[in-house]
């Protein structure tokens, strides 16, 4: 298998599966009010591995395991931190089973860093004296587990996220840095995610100067994620010109139905190629694939946009 660092410097187009957490939840299988898909590793692991084949499959040569809401300070709130480790090593493993049983090419397994607190905590992110242990916990465990890279996923703040970048630069994997971001109330300006609207400052941060301030800190491929299509390119503006790297996009769609958690008004998988097409050509983005609301379908219309002849 060639290295991840190999295909990136041949100037490759690498791409990812679709949403994870949404199309579990597509299938049927309740996602927890506090850790989101966490739990579905434990309850549903068949559900859970063919999300990966189906991905794998549509052609996907990035997986990423189910490991985004399963940190042990996350999986705290239901007293369940015990089983940190155990989780984090099945959903590894389920990922890597769904490679072994479909796999045609190379497929890289990815682990899932976020910053995501408890569903239910007021904050936009987990800051408090025990997350710097369990994103080091974490990182570690997704190494030993054997994962081919670690996904550091909405990043959108500065004091949270600088923990997880480091935590997973420490393992000596190659390491995706993914930021989200929004457009500022003015129309102009790209700041950092807010989605729970309450008045934590956290990750109220122009991008541009978050970008800078994290970048030190290391990583191959810097990204935006978890973001609405439309804010894709005026962040890839800003993170252009921070970042000399490969670029990554992957972005949700639709609208988010709560308490089910399901997404409505999704982009059909034509569209949302013809965005991403833009997102290579017009910026030079290597690593591309789909966030929440996009599904295998999706990664199999994009399957086919990359291997038409020029791209």
């Amino acid at each position: 298998m060639s290295s991840l660092t190999e295909r990136l410097n041949n100037k490759e187009t690498l791409l990812l599966d679709g949403g994870v957490s949404t199309e579990i939840r597509r299938r049927g299988v309740a996602l927890d009010k506090n850790v989101w898909s966490g739990l579905t590793t434990k309850t549903n692991p068949d559900e859970v591995r063919q999300v990966h084949e189906d991905y794998i499959q549509a052609g996907a040569q990035i997986i990423t395991a189910n490991t985004y809401s399963t940190a042990r300070h996350v999986l705290e709130c239901i007293n369940l931190g015990h089983e940190s480790k155990l989780l984090n090593l099945k959903s590894v493993q389920l990922a890597q089973q769904a490679r072994d049983n479909v796999a045609q090419q190379d497929v890289y397994i990815a682990g899932s860093m976020s910053s995501m607190p408890p569903l239910t905590s007021h904050r936009e992110v987990a800051i408090d004296g025990q997350v710097e242990s369990s994103y080091q916990e974490l990182a570690d465990g997704l190494a030993q587990a054997g994962v081919d890279l670690i996904i550091a996923e909405m990043m959108r703040d500065i004091e949270n996220a600088s923990i997880v970048i480091k935590a997973a630069v420490s393992t000596g994997l190659p390491v995706f840095i993914g930021f989200s971001a929004m457009m500022a109330d003015n129309g102009v300006d790209v700041r950092s995610l807010r989605w729970k609207n309450t008045d934590d400052t956290t990750s109220a941060h122009d991008f541009g100067e978050m970008v800078d301030t994290l970048k030190p800190l290391g990583g191959q491929v810097a990204g935006i994620m978890h973001t609405r299509v439309e804010d894709i390119v005026p962040a890839l503006e800003v993170l252009k010109q921070h970042w000399s790297g490969p670029l990554m996009a992957y972005a949700e769609t639709g609208k988010l139905i709560l308490p089910d958690w399901r997404y409505e008004e999704i982009s059909s998988p034509d569209d949302y190629a013809n965005e991403i097409a833009g997102w290579i050509q017009d910026y030079g983005v290597q690593v591309v694939g789909g966030c929440c609301g996009t599904g295998p379908e999706h990664i199999r219309v994009l399957r086919h946009l990359l291997d038409e002849p020029g791209n």
